[in-house]
């Protein structure tokens, strides 16, 4: 396990524990998709399997001049209704030169009608004809080459289903869009691009139609930033961290009897702790010994553990940050269904969970979650997407509300990496609409919601933090499949990523 560090005054720094995984693709890619899963780009989503969505609905794109959802082209082309396989060629020249001089990131051509009512239709890179197939033919200084698309699908406001395994792509006004994307790496050695040329084959055309070449633009940028630091600032390894003033309850796992610690832990047999020597699951220990929970195959709960604010404190905040540390092992693997994560509640029993529909007087909730890992041939290929399970005044069906962590690509976590955790929890004016909850991953801020409204009476507080790890909805797990959480902390103020010396 490979450590990287980000400093910070003289003597400490924030540790951030990368586990031996292979990097992430550029995460702002559009997906193709699989065969198996409706998890590529669709009319809403660029990226169904990771619940990131289009800022506009068809797709996002900027024109030749800048302009987002523009209309000057880069390129046109004229398509007319032969019904004879036809190639159509666009000069995409200036573009293909802004990806090559990094003014923009290459995220893929975005074709769309720009004059006409006509449908056409051109071979994917699926085509069972690999002489129809997209291709990108480049001529430079150096040499010539010709490129194969490495994904390419069309988006329909007909259906929410992903495209891009069809063995065709399709365009037309105001229905469907195509994207294709092309590697640019795979020709380095020609040298600076003088010519580009768009090579599509049309074995289909329903009417004529103009075709102009955009760019796409989806996605937000990811740039690196140094950690948000709070209070776990002052103490190195989270040593005496519980004894400030602004902590409610810390806890490392290192007693044998850390059970009395919390108001309920459970359920016996599916929750210990593991020592720093064991290696089981892929274990490397944070700091000392960890808790372990582990999901039996054909099994739904694996962790049920809670601190309740009554009985341990006296009183129920209406605000509070909680931060755990969290490694999935190396069995975990989400191929049928996603589930719950530990997070924040004040269901009093009653109502918030469980298909409970919440109706603001009665209870409320938001733990964690986990939604299915990401399939290969995806850019955020293996990872779990983890984010918000709310209930809360507002819901519109009986189950809560999916907000996943995407800011910043920052809620995708991949297996045997320690992560640090943190949300915050604000409950809104009763009957208002300004509640709060912030998601941290490592110290940098992956969730925002400023508009939530848990509660219609002051009744309701902040129960609870519950400990939860459960696999579902309505679907067992298929194999055994374990977590280990560690250095928690619940204060009254941010705490932050824990510091260690350098």
């Amino acid at each position: 396990m490979s450590h990287v560090f980000f400093f910070f005054a003289v003597s400490f720094a924030v540790v951030v524990l990368f586990g031996s995984g292979s990097l992430m693709a550029d995460p702002s890619d559009w997906a193709e998709g699989t065969q198996e899963h409706n998890d590529g780009a669709n009319r809403e989503h660029y990226n169904q399997a990771a619940s990131l969505r289009w800022a506009h609905f068809m797709g996002d794109w900027c024109d030749a001049r800048g302009t987002e959802q523009g209309k000057t082209a880069y390129a046109i082309a004229e398509v007319s209704d032969t019904d004879t396989l036809t190639p159509v060629r666009w000069d995409v020249t200036t573009l293909a030169n802004e990806w090559g001089q990094g003014t923009h990131p290459n995220q893929g051509m975005f074709l769309r009608v720009v004059k006409g009512s006509g449908r056409i239709a051109f071979a994917s890179r699926e085509s069972t004809d690999e002489t129809l197939r997209p291709k990108l033919e480049l001529s430079g200084k150096n040499g010539t080459a010709i490129l194969d698309a490495v994904a390419d699908t069309f988006l329909t406001k007909w259906t929410y289903r992903s495209q891009g395994q069809a063995n065709e792509l399709r365009v037309s006004a105001e229905a469907e869009n195509l994207l294709v994307r092309f590697d640019l790496e795979q020709a380095t050695d020609i040298g600076t691009i003088t010519r580009a040329t768009l090579v599509l084959q049309s074995p289909q055309q329903f009417g004529s139609a103009s075709i102009g070449v955009f760019r796409c633009n989806q996605g937000e940028p990811n740039a690196p930033t140094s950690p948000a630091l709070g209070i776990a600032a002052k103490y190195e390894n989270d040593r005496g961290i519980a004894n400030d003033p602004v902590v409610i309850f810390a806890t490392g796992f290192e007693q044998a009897d850390w059970k009395s610690e919390w108001t309920q832990a459970g359920p016996d047999g599916k929750v210990d702790t593991v020592n720093p020597e064991s290696r089981s699951e892929g274990f490397l220990p944070l700091q000392g010994k960890a808790l372990r929970s582990r999901i039996d195959e054909g099994e739904f709960t694996a962790l049920n553990t809670l601190y309740k604010f009554n009985e341990r404190i006296g009183s129920e905040p209406e605000e509070i940050y909680f931060r755990y540390h969290l490694r999935l092992a190396d069995d975990w693997n989400q191929t049928v269904q996603g589930g719950k994560l530990p997070g924040i509640s004040g269901t009093y029993g009653r109502a918030g969970w469980g298909g409970r529909k919440s109706n603001g007087t009665d209870g409320w909730s938001a733990r964690g979650l986990f939604q299915k890992t990401i399939p290969a041939g995806n850019p955020l290929a293996g990872r779990t997407p983890i984010g918000f399970y709310c209930y809360h005044a507002d819901m519109k069906g009986s189950y809560g509300s999916h907000w996943v962590w995407s800011q910043g690509y920052r809620g995708y976590l991949a297996t045997n990496r320690w992560y640090t955790i943190e949300q915050h929890c604000r409950l809104n004016t009763p009957g208002e609409k300004d509640g709060i909850l912030r998601g941290w991953v490592d110290g940098q801020l992956a969730f925002e919601k400023t508009d939530v409204r848990f509660r219609m009476t002051d009744e309701l507080k902040i129960e609870q933090i519950w400990m939860n790890l459960y696999h579902g909805g309505k679907t067992a797990s298929p194999h055994d499949q374990h977590i280990f959480v560690d250095n928690l902390v619940i204060a009254k103020k941010y705490i932050g990523p824990m510091v260690t010396s350098p």
